[in-house]
């Protein structure tokens, strides 16, 4: 099963808020927004595998995106959790749109934070390079190259050491492995866009240039709820978390 952790409400409630955090990285990146989630929810954050202190491998479990959701439903059964709010930043987000698609019953409201829609040619191309090549490439040079594309401008300096330092857990046999659930995640875009997702709010930075194109286009087709934050690249928890923290307070109408 996968590795998660429970940060109980300090509140008497049975609601629970499920975090899935991004690509390389792991629970350490909700920090600045566990303490405030707990004032309502129970707080479950699942760490993916491959990641952190997951024991499962992407690699040996077969890299789909069926498989992997399969296992974050497993440790929502584990916990008797029928349904819930989830919120994903980047990787995170592929999980819990494929949810909405195959499982949705699990899913009350999804908040989107930095996600991945649809993207231009040239992007999925070098995701097409990078998973028949990924395992003979020097992974620490890969991540940091990432980090600088994805993660460019001065505000996201956190978010990059950040990433730099969780992703130590991967390795390019994993990261060769998490592309394919990038292919497959475009190859589902379409089917996606072709329903209404008013459930989903997007939090997206101005400055978040691989994929903002894409998920205004996305928000618009699907009539989801898009909030652009300033000044603010990919990882918007991290970059603004006080202007971030303030948005979710209200969007969970959390006091």
């Amino acid at each position: 099963m996968l590795h998660y952790e429970v940060f109980e409400s300090s509140c008497d409630t049975d609601r629970y808020i499920v975090l899935l955090h991004g690509f390389g990285g792991n629970n350490r990146v909700w920090k600045n927004q566990i303490p405030l989630l707990q004032k309502k929810f129970n707080v479950l954050a699942i760490t993916l595998p491959s990641h952190g202190d997951s024991e499962l491998k992407l690699s040996k479990m077969g890299s789909t995106l069926d498989v992997v959701v399969g296992e974050i439903t497993q440790v929502l059964d584990e916990r008797g959790i029928q349904r819930a709010v989830f919120m994903g930043v980047s990787l995170g987000t592929i999980f819990i749109k494929y949810m909405e698609m195959r499982c949705g019953s699990y899913i009350d409201k999804a908040i989107l934070v930095g996600a991945l829609g649809t993207v231009g040619k040239p992007l999925r191309r070098a995701v097409n390079v990078f998973a028949k090549i990924g395992d003979k490439l020097p992974f620490p040079v890969v991540y940091r190259i990432m980090a600088k594309l994805f993660m460019p401008w001065k505000v996201s300096k956190t978010s990059r050491k950040v990433f730099c330092k969780c992703a130590k857990a991967l390795n390019s046999q994993e990261f060769k492995a998490y592309m394919n659930i990038f292919i497959e995640h475009f190859s589902l875009c379409d089917e996606f866009v072709s329903r209404l997702h008013e459930e989903n709010v997007y939090i997206s930075g101005r400055g978040d240039l691989c994929f903002i194109n894409g998920i205004v286009e996305e928000t618009d087709l699907t009539d989801a709820e898009l909030i652009i934050i300033e000044h603010c690249g990919h990882v918007c928890n991290i970059d603004q978390s006080r202007q971030f923290n303030d948005i979710i307070s209200e969007l969970l109408d959390i006091e």
